[in-house]
């Protein structure tokens, strides 16, 4: 029998626990839960958890190919993905181009740079 996995979190590397805090609660609705001198942990209504962790090493949460291109390393799932770009940009949050291919998506870049995906799957 396989292990039930019931959830997950995601770890990002920060490099100011209490403006990130702040940045993922005003746009994302994550609200702290704990906190101590190394990382920071958050969780929305819907019970998603993330980990600041103190990005000493100029770190990001994304991948870079050989060519340059960004590539999330995860991202957040959402009802309504053009809504959710609309806010953005309304908000004046760098965002990269809106796809519609399996689903409609775009990435956005937190304070820290850090390129994460918002996708609404379509239906």
């Amino acid at each position: 029998m396989a292990i039930q996995v019931k959830s997950t979190y995601l770890t990002i590397p920060v490099s100011d626990f209490e403006r990130s805090a702040q940045w993922y609660g005003e746009h994302l609705g994550f609200r702290v839960v704990k906190r101590d001198p190394f990382y920071c942990e958050l969780v929305n209504e819907s019970g998603i958890r993330i980990l600041f962790q103190q990005n000493e090493h100029r770190l990001h949460s994304h991948f870079v190919y050989p060519d340059g291109a960004l590539q999330s390393s995860y991202g957040f799932m959402v009802e309504d993905a053009e809504a959710a770009y609309s806010y953005f940009m309304e908000r004046n949050v760098e965002v990269g181009p809106f796809f519609d291919y399996q689903g409609k998506s775009f990435s956005f870049y937190d304070p820290d740079g850090n390129f994460i995906e918002v996708w609404s799957v379509q239906q």
